[in-house]
């Protein structure tokens, strides 16, 4: 290895790796303490125009020394020279001939001068490379400023052990101070249980640098026992020169909600909070595919136009609310779906179950509805339900799924024909 090698060597250790040094280099060779040989480079980086000037301006080598440091030069000279210990790297600021202070790093070399023993001295000039540092010291201070004082939440942590939170951070977070945050040895407790081991993958491939610089929605418990949804942008940074995931978030738990709500609304009638048409069509495609068996039921409130030119469209419209909750609650105990299929007629799909069984559910439905009292000022009155029921085994396809619901239809029709109020099973078997 050449000498430049080695001195770059050396400074990579002890510097920064991202700094570029220049090649250049400057040799001073000593000899019973006094300077018998200089370069051009080295004389410049002493401030002197030629080896000449540098060497015509001192007495000895120790002038171009801090005096702090005479002692400890002229020692280390005699013991290189004799062989008492091993020449070294040395790093020391001194002040050039114009006043200017800079910082060598100079590697001692034990040679023969004129056939005596002497000391070649390579320096090169550390005040960039210093310099270099400073700023970069100054630039990091100046982003952990940026994000202690960011409106937005940041947390830096290292193996989900927090290493810096600013205050967006704790207040989104609903801590009571940044000392309550720092304190927990893992974030991992603000991440609901399902979630932890998909975090701790997510960390590994940030780590590892597989993953950069990712977006995602995230639910959150909080420190005051809350639970609140974070848009949750993650990336991996360089804190105290060693490598930790940085993490923004946005509080989205409005949002969230609004987006639930919403999609709640696109799928549940509006008078009844059940299933719409477009939802009970959905819930049925994810059945399908078990070919289950599957019973459906098709609901008609009797005489209902009648209910509406008697007593009003607004007490018709609490007729359809109150089937609705009767049929609601018996279908959910079931695991079954039930929506409003239009107007006063409803269905319901219940998975897994004999026809028996849904006879006797769909009869605790008619009896229910059948005992309910509605009044309208000074009159109160009863309505009845009518329900048609048909069933088919390993139902797989939507073909076989519109068959059951014809059979049902073909049902109702035959209660509300045999006097209303009644429920209809299909003599056909199963389809």
């Amino acid at each position: 290895m050449t000498l430049i090698k080695l001195i770059k060597s050396v400074l990579h250790i002890i510097y920064m790796p991202q700094i570029n040094i220049e090649s250049s280099y400057g040799v001073i060779i000593i000899q019973d303490m006094n300077a018998v040989h200089v370069d051009e480079v080295y004389a410049k980086i002493y401030g002197y125009e030629s080896p000449e000037s540098l060497l015509s301006h001192i007495d000895s080598f120790l002038d171009l020394l801090p005096v702090d440091i005479h002692k400890l030069a002229t020692q280390n000279y005699h013991n290189i020279v004799a062989g008492k210990m091993y020449p070294r790297g040395h790093t020391f600021t001194n002040i050039d001939r114009n006043g200017r202070e800079f910082t060598v790093f100079s590697v001692d070399h034990l040679i023969q001068w004129h056939g005596k023993p002497a000391l070649q001295v390579t320096v090169i000039d550390l005040s960039v490379l210093i310099e270099a540092n400073k700023r970069i010291r100054e630039q990091d201070l100046m982003f952990k400023r940026l994000i202690t004082d960011s409106g937005q939440g940041i947390m830096v942590h290292r193996n989900f052990k927090p290493l810096m939170i600013n205050d967006a951070c704790v207040k989104l977070l609903r801590a009571n101070s940044k000392e309550q945050v720092m304190s927990i040895d893992s974030v991992l407790i603000l991440i609901p249980q399902q979630y932890q081991d998909l975090a701790k993958q997510h960390y590994q491939e940030i780590i590892s640098g597989n993953t950069v610089g990712s977006t995602s929605v995230v639910e959150n418990n909080c420190f005051d026992g809350s639970s609140r949804f974070f848009n949750v942008y993650d990336n991996l940074i360089e804190w105290d020169g060693e490598p930790a995931v940085q993490v923004v978030i946005e509080d989205v738990t409005d949002k969230v909600q609004l987006e639930r709500e919403l999609a709640y609304k696109a799928t549940h009638d509006e008078l009844t909070d059940i299933f719409n048409r477009s939802a009970i069509y959905d819930w049925l495609n994810e059945y399908l595919g078990d070919s289950v068996d599957l019973t459906c039921l098709l609901l008609d409130i009797d005489d209902f136009k009648l209910v509406n030119d008697t007593y009003g469209h607004h007490s018709g419209d609490k007729v359809i609310k109150a089937l609705a909750v009767i049929i609601k609650g018996v279908f959910e105990d079931n695991q079954g779906a039930v929506g409003r299929w239009g107007g006063e007629e409803f269905i319901g799909f219940i998975p897994r179950l004999d026809i028996t069984h849904v006879s006797e559910l769909a009869e605790t439905i008619r009896t229910r509805f059948e005992q309910l009292e509605f009044k309208v000022d000074e009159s109160v009155f009863a309505v009845t339900v009518s329900i048609g029921i048909s069933e088919a085994k390993q139902c797989h396809t939507m073909k076989r799924v519109e068959k059951l619901i014809k059979t049902a239809d073909k049902c109702l029709y035959l209660a509300k024909s045999n006097g209303k109020n009644t429920v209809n099973i299909s003599d056909l078997g199963a389809i």
